[in-house]
């Protein structure tokens, strides 16, 4: 009796690890399937990456080819570099996840209509493949300034990987936030639309806005946390992260609150790994959510 018990439970394992294999297996194959079809997109966005460090590199070359010195701290050499980091981030997650979940609804694709995978590891198997194309493009413009540092300098900056590390988190923060648009909106169209209204626009506005009336650290908006990316190379401390500029005074409102602007320079590095990680998890979770939930229309 013990022994057939026993075997059981044997192959009940043997079921289990069979199934976690061919579980793995299908998201691999998702993985691959998505590489293939955005191979175009990603050459093409290789190729805003490049053009992006052509034009910078051509600006930073220009004062040499007039006899100017070269300067003496690689670090302002490569940040140069980083001033457009933010939009190539910003384009690339916008290119990959405007388009992740939507376009089996938009299209009426046969993952929906006749489904061979569970949209569970669908959804996994996307975004892990997208994200992987997106931030191997942030780490491809990394390399080519590291290129031109080591040109120049004969070295590269260990805060360099540093800085790069910051940027695939945000990167892997700002995919996620528009993955979540793309799992209940009905158009590709829409959810770039929407993405970049609230990136570029919407939580610049709140930011603003907050800056009047609270000292609060704005760690809740998600473009606050781009700064920590060039920031990291000569971090602040920790009361020299916020400054206040003085507006109005009470004399001459005749009121007796002064009126000023509190600006917050980067998060602290706890409060953006923290902060980066939280907003992932939190928009990841919601879009397999919806996008489990989600009907066809």
């Amino acid at each position: 009796m013990s022994t057939k018990i026993e075997s059981q439970k044997t192959l009940e394992q043997q079921q289990k690890r069979l199934g976690l294999k061919r579980s793995i297996q299908q998201v691999y194959d998702i993985g691959t399937f998505e590489f293939i079809r955005s191979f175009k997109k990603t050459l093409i966005l290789l190729g805003v990456a490049l053009v992006m460090f052509i034009m910078f590199f051509i600006i930073e070359e220009a004062p040499l080819r007039r006899g100017e010195e070269l300067s003496e701290d690689p670090y302002q050499y490569f940040i140069n570099f980083l001033g457009m980091i933010n939009m190539i981030i910003l384009i690339c997650a916008t290119a990959y996840g405007g388009s992740l979940l939507v376009i089996d609804f938009e299209k009426q694709t046969g993952n929906i209509l006749f489904p061979k995978i569970t949209r569970n590891k669908m959804f996994f198997g996307r975004f892990l493949a997208n994200y992987i194309m997106n931030g191997g493009i942030v780490i491809f413009y990394y390399l080519l300034v590291s290129f031109a540092t080591l040109y120049h300098y004969q070295f590269v900056p260990s805060s360099l990987w540093a800085s790069m590390g910051w940027a695939l988190l945000y990167t892997l923060a700002v995919l996620s936030f528009i993955t979540f648009f793309s799992s209940f909106m009905k158009s590709t169209a829409m959810v770039v639309v929407f993405s970049l209204i609230f990136l570029l626009i919407l939580f610049s506005i709140i930011e603003s806005i907050l800056s009047f009336f609270t000292t609060v650290e704005p760690l809740f908006l998600l473009t606050y946390y781009s700064r920590i990316i060039t920031q990291c190379f000569n971090m602040p401390l920790e009361d020299e992260r916020v400054s206040t500029i003085p507006l109005i005074t009470g004399e001459e409102t005749g009121l007796d609150t002064d009126f000023a602007m509190t600006l917050w320079s980067t998060p602290s590095h706890q409060g953006a790994l923290f902060g980066m990680f939280i907003y992932s998890a939190v928009f990841i979770f919601f879009s397999f959510v919806l996008f489990r939930r989600r009907e066809l229309k």
